[in-house]
């Protein structure tokens, strides 16, 4: 069994996210993490930072905590994240660049969707794997 990120970790990871600190956020990941979103992949550190700096223009997120459920190989974390559109983006685009599971958000707009994200962690503590689940709320207009 690895030794297991705690809720507090976790409170830290979701600060780094929330205020864009990418160097932080990157410390809790192995360097070969695999992010599986929206019909795509994000594998490692490089292609993580990629995809945060195109999408960040675009989108701001705000992750908003609710409950964490600690496992044998990680745990699940449930989420709200408000996306609100910065800037336009177009879906041609999001395929264009491969992420064409995503749905773009208009500008000025705020949309919150509730994830369970599941984190598997390696040996020494470290995320190896992001998968989450998601609902979208019956008023969105997503």
């Amino acid at each position: 069994m690895c030794p297991l990120m705690d809720e507090a970790d976790y409170h830290r990871y979701l600060a780094a996210f929330n205020t864009k600190d990418y160097a932080t956020l990157e410390s809790f990941f192995t360097d070969d993490f695999v992010l599986e979103n929206a019909g795509f992949a994000v594998r490692g550190k490089p292609a993580f930072r990629e995809f945060y700096r195109f999408f960040h223009e675009y989108c701001r997120e705000e992750v908003a905590f609710r409950e964490f459920f600690p496992g044998n190989q990680g745990f699940v974390a449930n989420v709200v994240i408000t996306f609100t559109g910065l800037k336009e983006l177009s879906q041609a685009e999001l395929d264009r660049r491969g992420y064409s599971g995503m749905t773009p958000i208009p500008v000025g707009t705020s949309i919150p969707v509730e994830f369970y994200i599941h984190y598997l962690l390696n040996e020494a503590g470290l995320i190896r794997y992001i998968k989450g689940a998601v609902w979208v709320p019956e008023s969105s207009p997503v």
